[in-house]
């Protein structure tokens, strides 16, 4: 048997495994309820290595998604789904030598990857790093967040085009929003919130509005907006995932009526596969 067969043989291997695992991914998935106040307009399932570079955080640019794993960063075309570059072992050595070990939330502005990237589960080292979005490369520049505003590390971050700010925010029971300067990541200020919200995984900025994906102990997994001016947070809808999905990551983009497209990242542990789920919300 030549090298060239095994090569095929071990494709169709793959590809046969994959199909199988989509397969299973969609039976679990048959009897969940409908969303509450969104429709699902579409979604992408990654399984195997693909599951490896999505199973964090989610940003787009408007022509590709970009995806972070634990270590790991892919790109995929917005229109097929399709994974065309990944980046592995994607932390700065600099950083690792500081215990960073986990690659968070991420967001897109102009020309690069910001990307939430902490030193679990001691997360006394909360850093925002810059990646090139043409080839996902460490840019070279980090910026080090404030620990005694991230106690519990920075799952995710959110750049405000408009404002020249980023935002970020505890995980557990966040009560202000953490705004920064784009230029040189320095505190502005804070803003108090209406109420608490909890475990947040991931935000992303539509207009004035922050919406954030809550990997809540339970199977609504809500999504909440928040006004980044006022602090006012709002139940935005339900998506009722379940409980075997851990809610990851979210992105946002506009539609053909300029209307927020909501793209939530679901990881599936057991089953090695994470969901990009599209909602409109009705």
């Amino acid at each position: 048997m030549t090298l060239g067969t095994v090569y095929v043989i071990f494709k169709k291997l793959i590809s046969l495994i994959a199909v199988i695992m989509l397969v299973i991914v969609g039976l679990d998935e048959m009897n969940l309820p409908s969303p509450d106040g969104a429709e699902i307009i579409g979604k992408n399932t990654y399984v195997l290595f693909d599951y490896q570079v999505t199973s964090q955080g989610v940003t787009n640019d408007g022509e590709y998604f970009y995806f972070s794993g634990n270590e790991h960063l892919g790109k995929a075309d917005m229109e097929t789904g399709e994974i065309s570059l990944i980046s592995i072992d994607a932390i700065p050595d600099e950083l690792k030598d500081k215990g960073c070990n986990h690659i968070g939330g991420l967001s897109y502005y102009n020309g690069y990857v910001y990307a939430a990237v902490e030193d679990g589960p001691d997360y006394l080292n909360s850093f925002i790093v810059l990646y090139d979005a043409d080839t996902l490369e460490y840019s070279g520049k980090y910026y080090a967040l404030p620990h005694d505003l991230h106690i519990e590390g920075v799952p995710w971050c959110a750049v405000d085009v408009e404002r020249n700010y980023l935002y970020t925010a505890e995980w557990s029971n966040a009560t202000v929003l953490n705004v920064f300067s784009l230029d040189d990541m320095s505190l502005v200020k804070t803003v108090a919130l209406s109420e608490p919200i909890d475990r947040i995984q991931g935000a992303e900025l539509f207009g004035d509005k922050l919406y954030m994906s809550c990997d809540e102990e339970n199977d609504k997994k809500r999504i909440f907006t928040l006004n980044v001016e006022t602090g006012e947070v709002e139940e935005c809808f339900v998506r009722n995932i379940g409980t075997v999905f851990e809610a990851e990551g979210l992105t946002v983009f506009a539609d053909e009526n300029g209307e927020p497209v909501i793209c939530v990242l679901d990881r599936g542990e057991r089953r090695a596969s994470t969901n990009l789920t599209f909602y409109d919300i009705t």
